[in-house]
């Protein structure tokens, strides 16, 4: 399995660069929501910088004003990827949880049906899997290239903390992609031993 998390830091910054150069045109800004939570005074948002970037860098202030104009908190870009994967890639707690007050959908998918749990569970964000799960995140949907699940990118990784809360949530560990390979044999493969040896047993009693 190549590693994801090198691979797709590579593709975000393209597809971020495309939405810079784009100026944020697309999105709806009529109307005004809620003011956002713990945000006494909400600034004008950047005009140059759209919800997809300063959700990627952690841009809590951007983020809010962004919604607070009318920015549609599930809106998509040309992957279908929303605000929430985005910050959810780089482990924005904050920004998730402003987010998902706002409404955003935790099982959505982009083109290649990959989800917000998914790309959390990749990197050491176990708070924010927690907050996924915590909203319905589904941890065995499949993606559509390869049928990888969240537990399969977090065993890959080697993010044990992750792992240990998706199993908690009834991840299924004998989920397999479309080479037949499960979670258990990603962490073999990567040298990841303390999951592999979580995971054994599991799939030994089914």
């Amino acid at each position: 399995m190549i590693r994801f998390r090198r691979l797709l830091v590579l593709f975000f910054s393209f597809i971020l660069i495309v939405a810079h150069g784009c100026n944020n045109r697309g999105e709806n800004k009529t109307g005004v929501s809620e003011k956002a939570p713990a945000v006494d005074k909400i600034s004008a948002p950047e005009p140059d910088i759209s919800i997809y970037e300063a959700a990627l860098n952690g841009q809590v202030d951007q983020v809010a004003s962004l919604l607070a104009a009318g920015t549609d908190v599930n809106s998509k870009d040309e992957e279908a990827r929303t605000a929430l994967m985005y910050a959810a890639y780089n482990g924005h707690t904050e920004i998730i949880k402003r987010l998902l007050e706002k409404g955003a959908l935790v099982n959505l998918c982009d083109t290649n049906g990959r989800t917000a749990l998914m790309l959390a569970s990749s990197g050491p964000f176990p708070e924010v899997v927690r907050l996924l799960l915590d909203h319905n995140a589904d941890p065995d949907i499949a993606d559509k290239e390869e049928h990888f699940t969240a537990l399969m990118y977090a065993s890959a990784e080697g993010q044990l903390e992750v792992v240990k809360l998706l199993l908690a949530r009834r991840a299924n560990p004998a989920l397999k992609d479309i080479d037949g390979d499960n979670a258990l044999i990603f962490a073999r493969n990567n040298g990841h031993k303390e999951i592999a040896d979580l995971l054994g047993p599991l799939l030994n009693r089914n």
